[in-house]
């Protein structure tokens, strides 16, 4: 995936923030059309081939932010004005999680290898030895690639003594880790829904931002806007993701218009307790490992990839589900909103009525930029009582949630614990070979996002440095 610092990532910020200042101060409506000229201004000197075209995938930003389904409700003619009123009136957006953005994909070319100029033409020549399908040829004293033979396996890279081969990825099919992203017959990038897992790794590493997440921003919106009381359901993950304490998020988020703010590591406390119990009865009943269920895209490989796992995983529900239990039973006309760093937890919610709304870090940051809050600013608000579920704050991360599971067992040393960190296709293709040989564990940890959910689609800084602020905070 490309680096969380770049020039897509800060020009949707700046886009998110533009929409959600005007939609507050209740100008969106009148300058919602201008704003493509507003950001991309003529005097730009453009990235893509023309300014005319940087402001239509503008555009097509503000279309994903608020819902719209590029793919199959694309009017051009109609503006972006005319949408809003028609978003603002109808309910919450509908499945499917992503859209994509014809005019933002340049076509990127198939996968492929390529020979570059270090090739010295050795006499070893262990690339034409090691090919399957005797692709390479020499040219001159050049090793060479017969684009028709080659399967693209990657052994010629791998030998080359003077890594003179080079791998040329589509990167949204790379980070793929389930073949959901391929290429239309016109060159243009397509996500099979069928498949995806919502996991979020095509829409970081398409780095011309033609993937984008259908928003709930504008559902939520509504949702502050109305006089009904609205519950922030923060995820653990929240912690390093701004420069200030849990305290001071707190008080941001209820000066950005949530009324109630609810740690969603005390719903996780409940999966941890139950995790546990229903471990140490497959244990006793000799059936075998079981593997977590809080990770939403971990579901979805299950549901969609590997179903002789739905007799593995945990039946428990996830920390999201616990804690819209525990808050509607609170807050019982209230809207419970989930605030997150992933956005297969979009998928998962919509199976649960006391889920009203799912927006990420990302959007949450939007809000705060637009309303001029500052979080290392704010006053610590109390959190609370937090004794019993603290240590779940560290769902957040690999190993996390296998560990809060075993802080409530006895004699947690006995239990075997294999962590996966970060689905991708080789993961994907050892799990598949637990259906012959399983592993030789009691409990499975599946994290979707290497380093766990502090590296989800939907934070707004590194993990290392989320990690450096977490403890930074914690011993301040």
């Amino acid at each position: 995936m490309i680096d969380i610092n770049n020039q897509y990532t800060l020009m949707k910020r700046r886009i998110d923030t533009e929409v959600v200042r005007h939609f507050f101060n209740g100008t969106l409506v009148d300058e919602i059309d201008k704003l493509p000229i507003k950001i991309i201004p003529k005097d730009r000197v453009p990235s893509r081939c023309c300014i005319y075209k940087e402001r239509a995938l503008v555009r097509y930003r503000i279309l994903s932010l608020m819902g719209i389904d590029l793919n199959n409700n694309d009017d051009e003619l109609k503006p972006l004005s005319k949408y809003f009123e028609e978003v603002m009136e109808e309910g919450e957006p509908k499945l499917p999680l992503l859209t994509t953005i014809t005019s933002g994909c340049y076509g990127c070319p198939k996968d492929q290898y390529r020979i570059s100029d270090a090739c010295r033409g050795c006499f070893a020549r262990p690339c034409m030895a090691n090919c399957p399908k005797d692709a390479i040829v020499f040219l001159n004293g050049q090793a060479h690639i017969q684009e028709d033979r080659c399967i693209r396996c990657g052994k010629c890279m791998e030998v080359c003594p003077f890594h003179a081969v080079v791998h040329i990825p589509v990167p949204c099919e790379e980070a793929c880790p389930v073949g959901a992203i391929k290429k239309n017959e016109q060159g243009f990038v397509e996500v099979d829904h069928s498949k995806c897992i919502g996991c979020g790794k095509c829409v970081r590493s398409c780095p011309f931002g033609a993937i984008a997440e259908r928003s709930e921003l504008f559902h939520v919106l509504k949702m502050l806007k109305s006089e009904k009381k609205v519950v922030a359901m923060i995820a653990p993950a929240i912690e390093g993701q701004f420069p200030g304490s849990l305290g001071q998020i707190k008080s941001a988020l209820k000066k950005a218009g949530f009324d109630e703010v609810f740690e969603v590591a005390e719903g996780a406390e409940v999966t941890s307790i139950k995790e546990g119990e229903e471990l140490l009865e497959k244990i006793q009943e000799k059936k075998g490992y079981m593997t977590t269920s809080c990770c939403s895209s971990y579901m979805e490989l299950i549901k969609k990839h590997l179903p002789f796992l739905s007799e593995r995983y945990s039946s428990t529900l996830s920390p999201m589900a616990y804690s819209a239990e525990i808050c509607r039973k609170k807050y019982p006309d209230a809207y419970n909103v989930f605030i997150g760093p992933c956005l297969a937890k979009r998928v998962e919610a919509a199976r649960y009525d006391n889920i009203d709304g799912v927006i990420t870090f990302e959007e949450l940051a939007a809000i705060f930029m637009a309303q001029d809050i500052d979080v290392q600013q704010m006053e610590k608000d109390d959190m609370g009582v937090v004794d019993n579920f603290v240590d779940c704050r560290e769902y957040a991360v690999t190993g996390g949630v296998a560990g809060c599971v075993l802080n409530r067992v006895e004699d947690p040393s006995s239990i075997r614990v294999m962590k996966i960190d970060g689905l991708d296709k080789k993961t994907v293709r050892l799990m598949n070979t637990w259906q012959k040989k399983a592993p030789d564990v009691d409990l499975v940890e599946v994290m979707t996002c290497q380093g766990g959910c502090i590296a989800g689609p939907g934070v707004i800084v590194k993990p290392q440095v989320a990690l450096r602020l977490r403890e930074k905070l914690r011993n301040s």
